[in-house]
């Protein structure tokens, strides 16, 4: 059935200036947004808070998307332990980012974009990657911390970081991992150890930083 909107064209008629109709990307928004089937059905709609952390979080999450500036190059790093539903939340923002502003975030699983990135090494398809994260107006970085950090994957992780950074790019960063270490203990845990204190410099002054807990 023809789409009620644009009669199956794909395009609306503003005023003679044409626009991209909704329906174009409706089937396929989660591969647009190369978001994993898993999290397809993720919304602000059935996101289950429980602390009130998440509560705050669900908030912040909203409110980001409303008020998203491609041209401030915002972003947000949620932290907090496994199963708090932090990649739910980034997902569901970058949907409603797209559906409210018709603005294109793309989503990766940093240990998957790490492999991709290798497995394309020397390629065009290397290129044409490194091209859509450094660029894109909105990024998601999932899970970031969890992978093996050799030397080579912090130097592109610096790249990618610094690029955004510089020139106004938003990120959204997800990990399991605090930002800083507060005492000896957390050495090891600390992304400012497992990366490198620059890189968390440069995430801590762009991005918002919200804590989801279980209490």
């Amino acid at each position: 059935m023809a789409c009620a909107r644009c009669g199956g064209s794909g395009f609306i008629d503003r005023s003679g200036v044409l626009e991209l109709c909704d329906c174009r990307y409706e089937v396929n928004l989660t591969r647009y947004l190369n978001i994993p089937p898993r999290f397809e059905p993720a919304s602000f709609e059935n996101y289950v808070p429980v602390s009130p952390s998440q509560k705050k979080a669900l908030e912040v999450c909203k409110l980001y998307a409303l008020t998203f500036d491609p041209k401030e190059g915002r972003g947000l790093t949620l932290i907090g332990p496994p199963q708090m539903g932090k990649t739910h939340l980034a997902v569901a923002l970058l949907k409603a980012v797209y559906k409210e502003k018709k603005i294109r975030g793309l989503f990766f699983d940093t240990k998957d974009l790490f492999y991709r990135l290798q497995g394309y090494a020397g390629t065009e398809r290397y290129e044409k990657l490194m091209r859509a994260v450094l660029h894109v107006p909105l990024l998601v970085l999932d899970d970031l911390g969890s992978e093996r950090l050799s030397d080579w994957r912090i130097e592109t992780l610096s790249h990618i970081i610094s690029h955004r950074y510089n020139y106004l790019k938003s990120t959204i960063i997800t990990t399991n991992y605090p930002l800083m270490r507060q005492s000896s203990e957390e050495i090891a845990r600390a992304l400012e150890e497992r990366l490198s204190p620059a890189i968390v410099g440069k995430i801590t002054q762009a991005n918002e930083t919200v804590y989801l807990m279980e209490v």
